[in-house]
């Protein structure tokens, strides 16, 4: 068993970008994409920069014993952050992971620390760093189809939006500068974690594999929110996924009307996420997926899985923390073809 003070924990630099993908190749996936492709690598952890990954280096081999990656969200000293890919090689270094994490926490100015796809052991990694652990929901919207290819549907429930509210219409977004207005406007400040502009379009408007939509939710002349969605498709058939929503939360409730209107283009529309309240997507006309639900809405599609899946979160607050699919690195793709512009 080693000690940890063989190790160097640090941030890494561009110097080490090549060893982190070499490291994710050995000991973590050989097909992830971190490692197939160093354009995409920049683009998810290179920021204003910043290679955004801390590692702990064997002080006698200077090999790589542990790898932390996150995701900024502002370019702003104080930012929220997203944790993503933690590893540690070998059980040689027990405590390794976690003291990583800790590191990480104090040194890169995090206004909170969030992060979503956990396993039992990283649970009680994070519980004994002192964060909440959580479960994204999982909403769908069906179509009323015969038959679904990607969805398996035993019990076909539609239910039907609150036609008591006031409904809103959904207009498509094609001008980046009202993106911006919402994304520093009031109802966007207080929320946890905050994006700016700068990453909000890094991360949906210059992907450089996926293709996002964005859909206003428009009172009038008035925008009050944008649902950022991806379409999935396989076996002849897609559907759309909400990956993420700036704006008024309170306005998703309001577009039940015109949310049925898009889902005619589709098998269903899901939306995970965590923080808001029930009754504002169950008067949208959302069902919401229960733990024991003989209903599958797949989340995997790279390659496809036909199963329920749930995605667990954790955080070191939840104060008016409100998450998203999108939010990390869970809505990133897993192989190299299909991209825009990307390379190996």
């Amino acid at each position: 068993m080693g000690s940890l003070s063989e190790c160097t924990i640090r941030q890494a630099t561009l110097n080490d970008v090549e060893s982190i993908m070499k490291f994710i190749e050995q000991y973590w996936n050989p097909e992830h994409i971190l490692c197939k492709s160093r354009q995409f690598f920049e683009w998810q952890h290179y920021y204003h920069g910043e290679v955004c990954f801390v590692v702990a280096e064997n002080n006698c081999s200077h090999e790589l014993e542990g790898i932390v990656g996150y995701i900024p969200y502002s370019e702003e000293k104080e930012r929220d952050v997203f944790g993503a890919l933690w590893k540690v090689r070998n059980k040689n270094y027990p405590m390794l992971g976690l003291k990583m994490k800790l590191y990480l926490m104090r040194s890169i100015n995090a206004r909170t620390l969030s992060g979503i796809g956990l396993n039992a052991k990283t649970q009680e990694l994070h519980r004994r760093s002192g964060s909440f652990i959580g479960k994204l929901k999982h909403y769908y919207l069906l179509a009323d189809l015969e038959e679904y290819k990607i969805a398996h549907i035993v019990t076909k429930m539609i239910p039907d939006y609150n036609r008591a509210k006031e409904q809103f219409e959904l207009m498509e977004i094609k001008e980046s500068e009202q993106l911006r207005g919402l994304c520093e406007g009031e109802k966007q400040q207080y929320k946890s974690p905050r994006k700016s502009f700068d990453f909000f379009s890094h991360r949906y408007l210059q992907h450089p594999v996926y293709q996002y939509q964005f859909w206003g939710v428009q009172n009038g002349v008035n925008l009050l929110g944008v649902f950022v969605t991806r379409d999935l498709s396989h076996n002849s058939s897609c559907v759309l996924r909400i990956v993420d929503y700036i704006g008024d939360i309170e306005a998703i409730a309001n577009t039940g009307a015109a949310l049925r209107e898009l889902v005619r283009g589709y098998e269903y529309i899901d939306f995970y996420l965590y923080g808001i309240r029930d009754n504002i997507l169950l008067d949208a006309g959302f069902t919401l997926k229960q733990d024991d639900d003989s209903n599958i809405i797949p989340n995997y599609f790279e390659p496809f899985v036909q199963k329920n899946v749930s995605l667990d979160f954790y955080a070191d607050s939840l104060d008016d923390i409100i998450l998203f699919k999108g939010d990390g690195d869970q809505d990133r793709p897993n192989f190299i073809t299909g991209g825009r512009n990307l390379e190996q």
